[in-house]
């Protein structure tokens, strides 16, 4: 550590632009690294919920609709079909606005409608459930959530090209900016570094410093992006929280057996995420500096 401060001082400028940009780099990766979760986890979530859901008039008799389910099963295009009665909607309608009173004065099981919510077993299929259902008679509305499915598909698909391709740019560039830095200060230490090879020090042994000083690099960097992000994402969390209410916890990956939640970001998470900024920083640093220390070091 003595070292690594005494480097420091004697180059104070290469050395801040080696924390700068490692830090920006760890930081952007970071925030898409959450983002790409976060939207891992909705899409997670949107495809456990009811893919189709139809609902049927009110005076719609229960037997036509159990036969209606029936025939659904029949079809093998359906992993599941769930019949919702008038009574299941009441409670449904009553937990969901039991903070709010006036919202349950005047309403009975009469006034709601009895609905099927339909898990199909391929995405091929839902356009074509969701067709059947609408020309069944007494049915009322079909609700079709493919088109949520596949926003967030693309979304995502997107939103990981996007960054990967961005992360990979940053990366040449801060590779690039350490083997800069690098360079420059194994030209400081030229004097000391031939005094070495005089007494018969080997080229490991020379370029061990310079290599730890990048991965330490990493790591305090990392650390630091790692305390900005998450103190910018829980000044914010009341606002996400308000917004995103109603929305169950995320998993990532189906880790939730791990407590791994994205969102609200679980101990696990937070500590999953530290593990693979410094991680990445300690290997971005030892890459720039193995380079640079190949190059140079003779």
């Amino acid at each position: 550590m003595n070292d690594f401060i005494t480097s420091v001082k004697r180059t104070p400028y290469q050395s801040l632009g080696s924390f700068l940009i490692l830090f920006f780099t760890l930081f952007l990766a970071l925030f898409f690294f959450t983002l790409i979760s976060f939207f891992h986890g909705m899409l997670s979530y949107v495809e456990t919920r009811p893919q189709v859901i139809v609902y049927f008039d009110v005076k719609a008799k229960e037997s036509d609709i159990v036969a209606l389910k029936d025939q659904l099963e029949k079809t093998g295009k359906t992993s599941s079909v769930v019949y919702v009665s008038q009574n299941e909607a009441l409670k449904i309608y009553k937990d969901m606005n039991k903070d709010n009173p006036l919202l349950l004065e005047m309403v009975s099981a009469n006034i709601l409608p009895a609905s099927l919510e339909v898990f199909a077993t391929k995405p091929v299929y839902l356009t074509e459930l969701a067709d059947f259902l609408r020309n069944q008679p007494a049915v009322d509305e079909v609700n079709y959530q493919k088109s949520i499915v596949d926003r967030l598909v693309s979304l995502t698909n997107v939103l990981r090209s996007v960054s990967v391709a961005l992360l990979i740019i940053l990366f040449t560039i801060t590779v690039t900016v350490l083997i800069t830095t690098t360079a420059f200060k194994i030209s400081v230490k030229r004097e000391e570094i031939e005094v070495l090879q005089l007494i018969g020090a080997s080229k490991k042994y020379i370029r061990r410093p310079f290599i730890k000083e990048g991965v330490l690099f990493g790591i305090i960097s990392g650390t630091v992006a790692f305390v900005f992000f998450y103190a910018i994402f829980f000044y914010f969390q009341p606002f996400l929280k308000t917004y995103l209410a109603g929305i169950p916890k995320l998993s990532i990956a189906n880790l939730e057996q791990f407590n791994i939640y994205v969102f609200p970001p679980s101990l696990e998470f937070i500590a999953l995420s530290y593990a693979l900024i410094v991680f990445s920083g300690a290997l971005i640093g030892f890459v720039g500096n193995y380079f640079a220390t190949s190059k140079y070091i003779k």
